[in-house]
């Protein structure tokens, strides 16, 4: 009941309030990735704003999304090929649907047997963060660091690790690095508000995307020669979509991009609704978020723990995390990333604020660079959300000075939003 009120509700703001979908999505050049956005390395801040007199670097809390894959589930592959496919032996494909059924052949071809699995692009994606961490914080990664890297027990997660992992040991041969993957580490996963709820918003985030998208009948119209009856067909435009999305996560030479499936506009479109879809079912929304944010509390708590351990002791100089979207999403959300912490069911106009694609691109990562001074009792505490320094939400805490907050005041806002 409560969905079905929900979507009445969004279906008066689709109608009363359109949008260019191609305005909205001209936010980020590479919206056609979505989900799959390949880690936006170029995105980075070259140079890092200087530490306030006297404080040095010496501990960073780190979390990150694996990288680069292929899709997770076949089904993604093989649902379009298979119309696709039957369509071809009734003589129903345009010239233009027949390139489709070839490249997609390619593509599945390629993905058989790499359900879910990290590419080669990922693998990278994570060696080269990884680089940058250690030539941006020597004082962190010295001859004698001691590293503690965790994962899920996910195998992109965990190549994930190891390729931060190699490259860290290639530049500090002499560092002590520990790597774990283990179902002892649930912290990891944070499924547990959403697994509570799930039922509900992921009929609200499907009902909404299929509200928004765009009119999907000129696609149709560009692939089939008539109407295929049996088929879901904002589901085949959909999955079409995705198709396009994850070559940027695993490169073919053979198809480069499935660009002339759909015009520009009706990419934006069908960006558009996806984005509100993920944006209902795994970020802060109103309906649903304050429970689906919840899960990612355990999370915190080990954050502060090991932090305030590495405060006290100093015997470790970085924790590393490698999980999850769903980790992500909430984590920076928690934190106040600003592109990450709209509370809205304004579905309309979200996409001007929240974006998957930026919140979590393949390779997301946070990074929390803890500063100490000889001269003063204060910690503070530095934000890298994809290796760009973070200016936080008002409500979590006061720089000291620039990108350098306080860390008992991120703790203390930390604290009060598990409690």
């Amino acid at each position: 009941m409560k969905t079905t009120l929900l979507l009445i509700f969004s279906l008066f703001v689709l109608s009363t309030t359109a949008q260019s979908a191609k305005e909205i999505a001209g936010f980020d050049k590479d919206y056609k990735f979505e989900l799959y956005r390949p880690y936006p390395a170029e995105n980075r801040d070259k140079s890092l704003t200087k530490a306030p007199k006297g404080y040095k670097p010496f501990y960073m809390s780190h979390l990150a999304r694996h990288g680069s894959r292929w899709h997770s589930g076949f089904n993604t592959y093989t649902y379009p090929l298979q119309i696709l496919t039957a369509a071809e032996k009734s003589g129903e494909l345009t010239e233009l649907g027949k390139r489709y059924l070839t490249d997609l052949r390619i593509i599945v071809a390629d993905a058989e047997n790499r359900d879910g699995e990290l590419s080669p692009l990922g693998f990278e994606q994570h060696r080269s963060v990884a680089e940058r961490m250690v030539e941006n914080f020597p004082e962190i990664f010295h001859k004698n660091c001691y590293i503690d890297a965790r994962s899920t027990t996910v195998q992109r997660c965990i190549l994930s690790m190891a390729s931060a992992v190699r490259q860290i040991s290639r530049m500090v041969p002499t560092s002590e690095i520990r790597m774990e993957s283990s179902d002892d580490n649930g912290y990891l996963k944070a499924y547990t508000g959403l697994n509570s709820v799930k039922q509900d918003a992921r009929g609200l985030s499907d009902s909404l995307h299929y509200a928004y998208m765009p009119d999907i009948n000129p696609f149709l119209n560009r692939i089939f020669t008539k109407p295929q009856q049996g088929v879901d067909h904002k589901k085949f435009a959909h999955y079409s979509f995705l198709m396009g999305g994850i070559l940027g996560s695993t490169p073919l030479a053979a198809v480069p991009n499935l660009d002339y499936i759909f015009t520009e506009e009706e990419r934006a479109g069908m960006w558009r609704a996806s984005n509100i879809r993920r944006y209902a079912l795994t970020g802060p929304s109103k309906p649903f978020g304050k429970v689906i944010m919840s899960g990612i509390y355990p999370f915190v708590e080990n954050v502060i723990s090991t932090a305030d351990r590495a405060i006290a002791k100093g015997d470790e100089q970085a924790t590393l995390r490698f999980a999850h979207d769903v980790t992500v999403i909430p984590f920076a959300y928690i934190l106040g990333i600003k592109c990450a912490n709209t509370v809205t069911d304004d579905w309309a106009n979200i996409s001007y604020k929240w974006r998957i694609n930026e919140v979590t691109p393949m390779g997301a990562n946070i990074q929390m660079i803890f500063y100490r001074s000889k001269k003063s009792d204060d910690i503070l505490v530095k934000i890298l959300h994809n290796e760009r320094e973070q200016i936080l939400d008002s409500s979590v805490a006061t720089p000291v000075q620039s990108v350098y907050y306080r860390w008992s005041d991120i703790r203390k806002h930390l604290l009060s939003q598990i409690q």
